[in-house]
């Protein structure tokens, strides 16, 4: 056997090795279940409302260890405003002001929910009149 015969023979060999290994990794993969995604109780639930809060807690657990992070602060916020818990977005979103004073945006958006909750009180605690029968 000449050396050319030799390498072509090793040629098809390594190429039909590697071809054989990635269609092995490839079927693999789509035939079991990633176990980091069936371990994750955010993916199983199908509720936004639960996976807010569930993002809610995660963000709340990272301010405890780093009361000043500023991506879990404001993530926090966004969450608790989206979820509608404007009260809840008050403490996050003072530290935010504190950090940044100079910032009108969030000034602007901590009196408005400010606003908002002064109107909220006041609304229940005006008595609606009962209806004439």
């Amino acid at each position: 056997m000449n050396k050319k015969n030799l390498q072509r023979i090793l040629v098809v060999v390594f190429g039909l090795a590697f071809v054989g290994s990635t269609g092995a990794v490839i079927i693999g993969s789509l035939l079991r279940r990633d176990p980091a995604v069936a371990n994750n109780p955010v993916a199983e639930t199908a509720d936004p409302l639960a996976q807010l809060q569930a993002q809610a807690e995660g963000y709340e657990k990272v301010l405890a260890r780093e009361p000043n992070n500023l991506n879990a602060l404001s993530a926090l916020v966004q969450i608790r405003l989206q979820t509608g818990d404007l009260q809840g977005a008050i403490a996050p979103l003072d530290k935010l002001v504190a950090i940044y004073p100079e910032d009108p945006n969030l000034v602007a958006l901590r009196t408005q929910i400010q606003e908002e909750l002064a109107n909220k009180s006041t609304e229940a605690a005006t008595p609606t009149p009962e209806p004439e029968n």
